[in-house]
């Protein structure tokens, strides 16, 4: 009889020891975050209009508590941008605020940063070879007032990672193909082709299939290459890691032309780049050269992108 009393005692305070513990892991809400980063107390709005802000309530676990959808919002100086109770932002142009969220007794202070993206403009195309070092995804945002806006909050998206990847804000090149990079900030979005190229020594060794050439080029001055070039219309791409140096001079030979597009639409391309659309025949060549006045050696690459 003794044994059974003395198993019920333990069973009761057993029972009771995991109902303290209950109690003591029951999640309450102790912090409001403004954003992803901890101790960033600043949000950032690039989309035009409308827009929800989105604060997190978080518990003492560090997880975010689920009834953070009853947070209150006030603007309390700044300009004057209009935020609803319920976090209803209108960004029309650019502007700065200091706004109050509050859950129950939390209350949280931030800055509020209207930088609306009305467009995004880039290149047409990135050019990269496999085994080059990374090269920066070249973009600029503009608000409705055309000025550059460089406090941004969005994603970059490529389209197919096996041909290239993302670090950072920079493009690896990982085989040779065409593929494409989704920029979306706010409201806006915007696409660049992603062309990776192969590194051959001569634009005359094609595999079958392939169109995405490039060769490397390095002149001192005064210096000349020639290449032989195939029978075919592609576009020649010069690209080097120092934007601001001059391109070398680069023309065709023999039988073929050259025009600044192919008449189907306008191309962009980045500072320092030149890019011409060619038709070729048999025995053109392609001659590179370096003068003999500017810096005292030019770097870079010559890639061709088959049309046909």
């Amino acid at each position: 009889m003794k044994r059974a009393v003395r198993y019920s005692v333990a069973a009761a305070a057993t029972v009771a020891v995991l109902a303290a513990g209950a109690l003591i892991l029951a999640p309450r809400p102790t912090q409001l975050v403004v954003t992803p980063r901890a101790g960033d107390d600043t949000v950032v709005i690039n989309q035009l209009h409308s827009a929800q802000l989105f604060p997190s309530v978080v518990d003492q676990y560090g997880r975010r508590f689920r009834s953070d959808t009853a947070l209150r919002y006030r603007r309390i100086g700044g300009d004057s941008i209009s935020v609803s109770a319920t976090g209803q932002v209108m960004c029309e142009k650019r502007q700065d605020a200091m706004v109050q969220a509050a859950f129950k007794s939390l209350v949280k202070e931030f800055v509020l940063r209207c930088r609306p993206v009305a467009w995004i403009e880039t290149p047409s195309w990135i050019n990269l070879v496999v085994g080059d070092e990374p090269r920066s995804l070249s973009f600029s945002a503009h608000g409705p007032d055309g000025r550059i806006v460089t406090e941004l909050r969005g994603a970059v998206n490529i389209g197919d990672g096996s041909i290239a990847e993302m670090r950072d804000m920079s493009v690896r090149a990982k085989r040779p193909g065409g593929t494409f990079a989704s920029i979306e900030i706010g409201s806006v979005n915007a696409g660049i082709s992603i062309l990776v190229y192969r590194l051959v020594s001569s634009f005359t060794d094609i595999r079958p299939k392939e169109s995405l050439l490039a060769t490397h080029v390095a002149l001192a001055r005064g210096d000349t290459v020639e290449l032989p070039l195939p029978k075919a219309a592609f576009w020649i791409t010069y690209f080097s890691p120092n934007h601001a140096a001059v391109p070398p001079t680069i023309e065709i030979r023999g039988n073929g032309s050259c025009t600044t597009g192919d008449g189907l639409r306008l191309h962009r391309i980045e500072e320092g780049e030149y890019t011409k659309y060619c038709l070729t025949d048999k025995g053109a060549t392609l001659m590179i050269a370096h003068g003999a006045a500017g810096a005292e050696r030019v770097e870079g690459t010559v890639a061709i992108h088959l049309v046909w």
